[in-house]
């Protein structure tokens, strides 16, 4: 585990590493299963560095950027005012992204972005924690299991043609 890491709250600037971390991890999960095609077109248009400027605009979706060793590795992204029908509470609040890069899994650098966000969920209010994951990466959902999170039902993912189905995960902060 690298100790010399820091979590910040992103900043408009950040919108390219944003896409780029994004773009990376997305693809390091998902090239093996889906056609180059759909996959190109995909990311450009969840992770173009305007749509992450956009979202870092939004106040209702700040990003916290991982640095470790003075490069950033991680991000997490909140999403508020947004919730799938399963997922209960009065306050939800959506973890829309946690990624970190392949090269450093088992660094502890997920439970760490974890934390901040639990954290920044909780100031806000929020009773409950949610996600959406593939069913199929089960290195993601045991990490969710770990941190407390429960399944709470499922919603349809597309990328290009292919149709996946997503776990809809909760995590109790009250």
């Amino acid at each position: 585990m690298v100790s010399d890491f820091t979590i910040r709250p992103a900043t408009l600037d950040d919108a390219p590493t944003l896409a780029a971390l994004g773009a990376q991890t997305f693809r390091e999960t998902f090239e093996a299963i889906c056609s180059s095609q759909d996959l190109a077109n995909f990311l450009a248009d969840a992770y173009g560095d305007a749509i992450q400027r956009t979202e870092l605009a939004d106040p209702f979706r700040p990003a916290l950027v991982l640095e470790a060793e003075g490069r950033p590795v991680g991000f997490a992204q909140l999403r508020l005012g947004h919730r799938e029908p399963c997922v209960t509470g009065v306050r939800p609040v959506e973890l829309q992204r946690i990624y970190v890069l392949r090269e450093a899994h088992g660094s502890g650098f997920g439970a760490a972005l974890m934390e901040a966000s639990v954290i920044q969920a909780r100031a806000w209010g929020a009773d409950v924690l949610w996600l959406g994951v593939w069913e199929h990466n089960d290195r993601a959902l045991a990490f969710y299991a770990r941190q407390g999170f429960r399944e709470a039902g499922d919603h349809v993912f597309q990328i290009g043609q292919q149709i996946d189905r997503d776990l809809i995960l909760v995590k109790d902060l009250s």
